[in-house]
């Protein structure tokens, strides 16, 4: 196993020795699957599932974000290891049945053909991981560890190594803000935002806030409880004094999720009545069916377990999305990057800045004769 440090190689001879240090430059090794329990991977394997996920240390993202993405990197090792075993296992057999063949004077061209064209199949399932890709196929991914587990690595991940990782802490409460008062220069009321991004959670809010987007790209953001809440009432009334504002809503695929952009356009809290266009950026379940996320249950998940869709709501989606949300499933949002997130986003708003485009947002139209089109939605995720 080698040092993250130095690169030295230790067995582990060396690292019973050393006492879990490298013999080198005796920096300790945060994980050993050869004396660790429940401990699979090595320091390289963290090391590097930190710097993807935060895109070689660029992007800010959540401790949930954390657990997702690890347990994907998780899945697709061990994933890796099995194809990789089987496409081994069948060259060899072709191997030794086409020896057999020579061997015994049973050859025959024949035979020749077949045995070419499955050794062929399994070298090419060795080198090629879009083959790999294709046999694994778009079944959902499954959890091999616990968001306690994930927890407890990276602090003692943290501990031990001094490396600066981007992991946002919890947001903040309203009531934890409130003797936290922001004072905010009475000029800059006078300006108003184009557009806002609503999130259905804080956490969501604060990746897309921390990883500056609201500059990048002149958008306010908020989260539907009212994050960033020391600044939130100041940003609403700022943005109610545009009458074009564009609103884009931003939520988990779930049955609270997808009322998120009926709540914005109807509540007199949000932008009832207001000339507002509303654009749902999803996750809406057509997104990612036959994808391989992580779909969850109501029993996993408090904020799930309401399995009742509004007959307004209900109106607006497609009926295999309406059995799939009131048979309990979710995905959330945070099983995303921060990067996938951040380009969703923009792209959600350029679609919905140019009607003409292929792939615009659509309009997605009820029945409760409110009007008629509510929203702009469109059938992919990014």
């Amino acid at each position: 196993m080698r040092c993250i440090k130095c690169d030295t190689d230790n067995k582990l001879k060396d690292r019973k020795e050393h006492n879990g240090r490298c013999k080198n430059c005796q920096h300790t090794f945060t994980f050993d699957p050869k004396v660790m329990s429940g401990v699979d991977f090595t320091d390289k394997f963290f090391r590097q599932t930190l710097a993807n996920l935060s895109v070689n240390d660029s992007l800010f993202f959540t401790q949930r974000q954390l657990y997702y993405f690890f347990n994907q990197r998780r899945n697709n090792k061990q994933t890796e290891s099995l194809k990789w075993a089987g496409g081994c296992a069948i060259f060899v057999a072709i191997v030794l049945t086409f020896i057999f063949f020579i061997t015994s004077g049973a050859f025959s061209f024949v035979w020749f053909l077949p045995l070419l064209l499955v050794a062929t199949f399994g070298v090419a399932l060795l080198i090629s991981p879009n083959l790999r890709q294709r046999l694994r196929g778009n079944k959902p991914q499954k959890f091999s560890v616990t968001p306690e587990q994930v927890e407890a690595w990276y602090s003692r991940w943290h501990t031990i190594n001094s490396d600066v990782v981007k992991l946002l802490s919890p947001p903040t409460s309203a009531l934890e803000r409130q003797s936290q008062a922001l004072q905010i220069n009475p000029e800059v009321k006078n300006y108003s935002f184009d557009r806002v991004v609503i999130c259905d959670h804080p956490e969501i809010a604060q990746c897309l806030i921390a990883n500056n987007f609201h500059f990048e790209h002149n958008c306010a953001v908020l989260s539907v409880d009212g994050y960033p809440h020391d600044i939130f009432e100041i940003v609403m009334e700022m943005l109610r004094r545009n009458p074009s504002l564009s609103v884009y809503a931003l939520h988990d695929a779930s049955t609270t999720g997808v009322e998120l952009p009926h709540t914005l356009r109807t509540d007199s809290r949000w932008f009832a009545g207001s000339g507002a266009n509303i654009f749902d950026l999803g996750l809406l379940p057509r997104q990612i069916f036959n994808h391989p996320v992580f779909v969850e249950s109501g029993s996993q998940r408090a904020h799930a377990a309401v399995t009742v869709v509004s007959a307004r709501v209900a109106a607006t989606l497609q009926s295999d999305e309406l059995r799939w949300l009131e048979a309990g499933n979710y995905v959330s949002l945070q099983s995303f990057t921060p990067q996938t997130l951040v380009r969703v986003v923009a792209q959600g708003i350029a679609k919905s800045r140019d009607p003409q485009a292929s792939d615009a947002l659509v309009p997605v139209t009820t029945g409760d004769g409110g009007g008629g089109v509510y929203i702009y939605a469109s059938d992919s995720f990014g």
